[in-house]
């Protein structure tokens, strides 16, 4: 059930109204409901994956708190990890496992036939995993009391606005939440169907406007050459932002809707300046749990430089493998980490701290953030190549003919669908440029009523209007992950 379909508006309103009708004490019940009707809606099937992988961690976090001797706590907390991880491998991970360790066998002599299973890959399950996780791995740091209660230990982990693409709650922030009694709060039901509609414009006007094109350069490679793979790796820089973002926008707002505060996912990430304060900026929830649970657990920064850098590359090629099970994949995670690596490496040369880094002239700064835009757009077009091979022959042939025209016929792109992707690109950034500087949404209180009205309104019209012209239904990118 997309957030962008009538189905999930009609679920939304019954759950709404059900839920702000009943009293406190039973909504834990309406928000469970909830949870397991959205998630069945993909598939049943998926079902039996997220319950066991809920049990395991809720059982393996009593029994930490319950245990005294150390080693034993380990013990558990490793059990209820590796069951956790392994569920995940075998749905995500194990035919591409197995597909190439029967190409490095072939490789070297040793016919192996290769072998694939038909299995299904549950949806969120990359998210819900790493929530588990974390979960157990901060009960047994003390960092979080176990929760004692399935139920409410089941909402945190299937909680219909996040489960399928995050944000990757952490329990410490989502569980006292559930008891926290909640009163109707117009303001912020507001905000957040403000974020809702925020969202849908940013998945259903732009990405979805975008995807056409990218895909028609990407899903044909060889039939292309020259300079339109740079344009389609604009497209899709632009694309993947607007498509995830917005789910990110979707899930807060209708979080926000039901009295709950979800962890902000985006700050403005192609106006960073760096690869550091990219990271800071793009997929937060993801990024501070690689952070926290790989790479300080690691050694961090806390080892000499050599070690250091190891500790990045590993924490980034780990976290291109949890995107998918493709080599394109921890390709594009090397990138990233190779970059920060260079980036570290060049700023303790020049001796350019965090102060000044943010003293820098405005120039400077912004060529930085341009810098910083190429490679973050030049490692995105390995992340939708479909593979290595084809991701190689965009980078060989990307400059060989620079004939605009000719890739704008290539991409079946006309005069005006270039001005279209070019003014949504340029409106995002603008967009995002002030509300950076201050909270746009929540700027709107300040206007007259007719006016707001005026924006909602059009808005509407302009993704009912788009959502009915587009008639096949474009998933969320990162539903794949």
């Amino acid at each position: 059930m997309l957030f962008s379909t009538a189905a999930f508006a009609i679920f939304m309103a019954i759950v709404f109204t059900v839920y702000w009708l009943m009293p406190h004490k039973y909504r834990w019940i309406v928000i469970l409901t909830a949870n397991a009707w959205f998630y069945i809606s993909y598939d049943v099937r998926y079902l039996a994956v997220i319950l066991i992988t809920m049990v395991a961690s809720f059982l393996c976090a009593i029994l930490i708190d319950r245990e005294r001797e150390e080693n034993k706590k380990k013990t558990i907390m490793i059990t209820g990890v590796i069951t956790a991880l392994s569920l995940l491998f075998v749905f995500k991970y194990l035919n591409f496992a197995l597909y190439t360790v029967s190409k490095v066998l072939n490789r070297i002599s040793i016919p192996v036939h290769e072998t694939t299973l038909k299995l299904i890959m549950p949806v969120g399950i990359s998210f819900y995993t790493f929530m588990a996780v974390g979960y157990l791995v901060d009960v047994y740091r003390g960092k979080t009391e176990p929760v004692r209660h399935f139920g409410k230990y089941a909402i945190f982990v299937s909680f219909f606005p996040n489960v399928s693409s995050g944000p990757i709650e952490r329990a410490g922030h989502f569980i006292p939440q559930i008891d926290k009694e909640k009163l109707f709060d117009y303001d912020s039901v507001v905000y957040g169907a403000r974020l809702l509609m925020l969202g849908m414009i940013k998945k259903i006007v732009i990405a979805d406007m975008m995807v056409k094109y990218v895909d028609e350069v990407f899903n044909k490679v060889p039939e292309h050459h020259g300079i339109c793979f740079a344009w389609a790796t604009i497209l899709y820089t632009f694309e993947i932002y607007c498509d995830f973002s917005g789910y990110s926008d979707m899930a807060i707002g209708v979080a926000r809707m039901l009295g709950f505060e979800l962890t902000g996912n985006f700050r403005q990430p192609y106006l960073a300046s760096s690869i550091k304060e990219f990271w800071g900026r793009w997929h937060i929830s993801l990024s501070t749990w690689f952070r926290d649970y790989v790479y300080i657990p690691l050694g961090g920064n806390r080892c000499k430089k050599a070690r250091r850098d190891l500790n990045l590359l590993i924490t980034f090629l780990l976290s291109g493998l949890w995107h998918g099970a493709s080599w394109t994949f921890v390709l594009w995670g090397g990138i990233h980490g190779v970059a920060q690596v260079i980036e570290n490496r060049i700023k303790e040369a020049i001796k350019l701290d965090r102060e000044k880094e943010k003293n820098l002239p405005g120039p400077v700064k912004l060529m930085l953030t341009i810098l910083t835009f190429c490679i973050v757009s030049y490692a995105w077009m390995f992340f939708r190549a479909n593979s290595i091979s084809e991701a190689f022959y965009i980078v060989r042939s990307m400059f060989t003919d620079l004939d605009l025209q000719g890739a704008m016929t290539q991409m079946t792109m006309s005069d005006k669908s270039v001005i279209k992707t070019s003014a949504a690109i340029l409106l995002l950034l603008v967009f995002d440029h002030f509300n950076g500087k201050g909270d746009l949404l929540l700027k709107m209180n300040k206007m007259k009523a007719p006016v707001r009205w005026v924006i909602y309104i059009a808005s509407a019209i302009l993704v009912i209007a788009l959502k009915t012209h587009n008639t096949e239904i474009q998933e969320f990118i990162y539903f794949k992950f």
